[in-house]
């Protein structure tokens, strides 16, 4: 059977091609199996995407229901979103540190030049899945933090305000543009990946890895048949990978705040950690200055990374025989890790609004809307029965749990209040009364 299948399909000499044409050095370090890693957590945060997929509805009005639907109602849905949620942040470190690896080893000089480009696109492509599927769960962050991510993108010169305003199918950010970030992260920027990874094995298995501390002209000592100690290093790091995704999922499960409500014009969007460090060089470029730090400094970066190969002529590898390029990139490293670090103490003050009732009746999601809209969490204070405490507390406005009224008493109480209390006289008696619903079910812990 396996003479049948190695004949008919070439499966065996397929899996060796996979391993490279050529033994890989022994001068080599165990960092260079960081790019199988890559590929590792890849395939589960694309695997664990399909699976979203399923059970994930593409429009304003049903996507943020079904991914609580999948969260609670799906056996393992919880634990599916927060790999992939979670599997993200894992691919861009790994990601991100196959790159510094190939910069300090030196890596990326001949003759594997566009292999470090490809490595460098793959990294924005990543970096791009991770902005376009941020809208997705269509909760308040996604929303906010989407709408100030566009903004920056229209800071770009020329270009910037068109590409702002395909991506959201209009002028202004809603249903539209969710179906078209979500043909984005499924179809096209997978698409792109899969390309760019495809190159990169290419290159890669066309030109060998490249021996570390050896001069480029200096060819390094084969090792052993495959599998190699290298095959196993990388085995290694990929299983690891993979692990710390699943510990990280179990530890801290994928975020869902409320529905996204465009007229909340207090909400402060947070970005996700890892672009701390791009948000808070923003806030050095203002006034007519903040294409300097959206655009022109990223992108040039970026051109100066990709063009590195070519003006890096020195032959050596070795890190003590580049003392120029050591220094730029602790630099580089010194800044990135300053950047990030301010970027995360700087902390949101506005207050949490809980998730409306799942298949909750048309009067309790007109009461939930209605309060969110009259900005009653503002005043009052609800904790919930995990524990977690919305809205904002005032000396001056009880809690929701100690709010005992009826709903046709709080009714009357919202058109006839007390003088230290506003009335709502612009609401019929039915949107009064839905709030008293809304108001018994948080008393009940609903």
């Amino acid at each position: 059977m396996l003479a049948f299948l190695e004949h008919r399909l070439g499966v065996f000499s397929w899996l060796r091609e996979l391993g490279g044409t050529s033994r890989p050095p022994r001068e080599t370090s165990f960092l260079l199996g960081l790019g199988f890693a890559t590929l590792c957590v890849l395939v589960l945060v694309v695997v664990t995407g399909i699976g979203m997929s399923f059970h994930y509805v593409a429009s304003a009005d049903h996507a943020y229901d079904s991914i609580r639907v999948l969260e609670r109602d799906v056996a393992g849905g919880a634990l599916l979103r927060a790999l992939h949620y979670q599997g993200t942040s894992v691919l861009v470190v790994v990601a991100f540190l196959d790159l510094l690896a190939w910069f300090f080893f030196g890596l990326y000089k001949r003759p594997r030049e566009f292999a470090w480009i490809f490595g460098l696109l793959l990294f924005a492509l990543v970096v791009g899945a991770a902005f376009t599927g941020y809208l997705l769960p269509w909760d308040q962050n996604a929303w906010f933090a989407t709408k100030v991510r566009l903004g920056i993108l229209a800071s770009a010169p020329e270009l910037g305000p068109h590409i702002r305003d395909f991506l959201q199918g209009g002028s202004e950010l809603g249903p539209v543009s969710l179906t078209r970030f979500f043909t984005l992260h499924t179809m096209v920027v997978p698409l792109l990946i899969g390309i760019v990874v495809l190159m990169r094995s290419r290159t890669m298995r066309r030109h060998g890895m490249a021996p570390v501390g050896l001069r480029v002209d200096e060819a390094g000592t084969p090792q052993g048949p495959f599998p190699s100690r290298t095959t196993w290093t990388k085995a290694l790091l990929g299983i690891v990978a993979v692990a710390a995704c699943f510990v990280i999922a179990t530890r801290w499960p994928a975020e869902l705040e409320a529905i996204a409500d465009p007229a909340d014009a207090n909400y402060q969007p947070r970005p996700e950690w890892y672009f701390f460090g791009p948000f808070e060089l923003l806030k050095y470029f203002k006034s007519g200055y903040e294409a300097i730090g959206s655009f022109w400094i990223p992108n040039a970066l970026l051109a100066l990374l990709m063009l590195l190969p070519f003006i890096d002529r020195n032959p050596e590898r070795r890190l003590a025989k580049r003392p120029l390029a050591v220094v730029a990139g602790i630099g580089f490293l010194a800044v990135l890790g300053t950047l990030t670090y301010l970027g995360s103490q700087d902390k949101p003050s506005h207050y949490k609004t809980p998730q409306h009732a799942l298949h909750a009746s048309d009067e309790l999601r007109l009461g939930y809307d209605l309060t969110r809209k009259e900005g009653c969490f503002s005043c009052h204070t609800w904790k919930a029965p995990d524990g977690v405490v919305y809205g904002k507390e005032d000396k001056d406005a009880p809690p929701f749990d100690d709010v005992d009224y009826e709903p046709e008493d709080l009714a009357e109480l919202l058109l006839e209040p007390p003088e230290d209390m506003p009335a709502y006289p612009h609401l019929d008696e039915a949107q009064r009364i839905a709030i008293g619903r809304y108001c018994e079910t948080l008393r009940k812990k609903d």
